[in-house]
């Protein structure tokens, strides 16, 4: 996401706002962590005192709430202004899970901010019961490299895509990401004649998902394509029928927004960041999580439907367009550095 913004930093000139990116080194190595403290927080005392006036901290999970908690107290020490946004699934169970000087800290963090953002209306929902009232915006993410796709024109036929008909997957192969459903919706789909291939783009324990295809008896309908990016990923998307993601938990969808603005319809699940970009019988179809058989049946609509399936595709990426474009999120973050002068 901040490689997206600082592509488009002449969107924000534009608006007589400067901005500057300040990224900190990871917690995994020992070294790091030192490194962070001797290092990284001195230059943020520098680069603040250097005439910034508002510092936006992009906050997830894990390793980054602490990071961002240490520079919070710094930022808070200096009188500058703060905007905490949020950009992982789950706020109150991260915040009950912490211990007790972070769980503190995180909370005084939200609470306190001058301004905060969720990435979907469902994170923003998670972040206004620690903001007691105060304000939280919903600003979604962008992805630059499908937008360049999406702005060439509409959605690419269906005689001219793949003549292998397929259903893109794109993510960690993970539990999380619902692959046992979309197995066991393709079994389902088998049984009834219907021809689905499923090819999963990313990274995970692929061993063991070719397994669980052996036993659901659908290892010839499931293709592992590895870690596709670029021109790859973005030819992955528009050579596809649709994607199908159907996540336990998705705070954004990041694949979602970048199969749209390809133009692929979606079927995703009825969590998180898909109730912002798939509208239902529009640009695609939402189930309920963990629902292999409500999957096979919206999997089946779009796959035997093409002209459906072009015309969802078409309807996601003017969305997408409308919606997500870099411009429209920087403007959005105007309004938000706007309010707080």
């Amino acid at each position: 996401m901040l490689d997206e913004l600082r592509a488009a930093k002449a969107l924000f000139e534009e608006n007589a706002i400067r901005v500057e990116f300040f990224e900190t080194r990871g917690f995994k190595a020992t070294k790091d962590r030192l490194l962070f403290f001797v290092l990284d927080i001195p230059r943020f005392f520098l680069r603040v005192l250097n005439g910034i006036d508002v510092i936006h901290f992009h906050v997830s999970a894990r390793g980054s709430v602490l990071r961002n908690l240490v520079l919070y107290r710094v930022t808070r020490m200096l009188q500058r202004k703060v905007i905490f946004h949020w950009h992982s699934n789950n706020l109150p169970d991260c915040i009950e899970q912490s211990n007790g000087w972070i769980k503190s800290g995180l909370r005084d963090f939200i609470e306190s901010s001058d301004e905060a953002i969720g990435v979907s209306t469902a994170m923003a929902a998670d972040i206004r019961k620690f903001r007691n009232g105060a304000s939280v915006r919903v600003v979604g993410n962008c992805a630059l490299n499908a937008e360049r796709i999406a702005s060439l024109g509409p959605a690419k036929a269906m005689n001219a895509r793949d003549p292998q008909s397929y259903v893109a997957f794109s993510g960690s192969f993970s539990e999380e990401k619902g692959l046992s459903e979309l197995f066991a919706a393709v079994a389902i789909l088998k049984k009834k004649q219907r021809h689905i291939h499923v090819k999963l783009a990313g990274t995970g324990e692929t061993d063991q998902w070719a397994e669980l295809a052996r036993q659901f008896e659908i290892e010839d309908r499931i293709s592992f394509v590895g870690w596709l990016r670029g021109d790859e990923l973005m030819d992955f998307y528009r050579n596809a029928r649709v994607l199908c993601l159907p996540s336990h938990r998705e705070s954004f969808g990041i694949a979602t927004l970048e199969a749209m603005l390809c133009g692929l319809a979606v079927v995703g699940t009825r969590t998180g960041g898909f109730f912002d970009l798939v509208k239902e019988g529009k640009t695609g179809f939402l189930v309920e999580s963990g629902n292999a058989g409500q999957l096979a049946e919206a999997l089946e609509q779009v796959c035997v439907n093409p002209r459906m399936a072009w015309q969802m595709g078409e309807a996601g990426r003017r969305y997408g367009l409308a919606c997500y474009s870099v411009r429209s999120v920087c403007a959005e973050y105007v309004l938000c550095y706007r309010g707080l002068r």
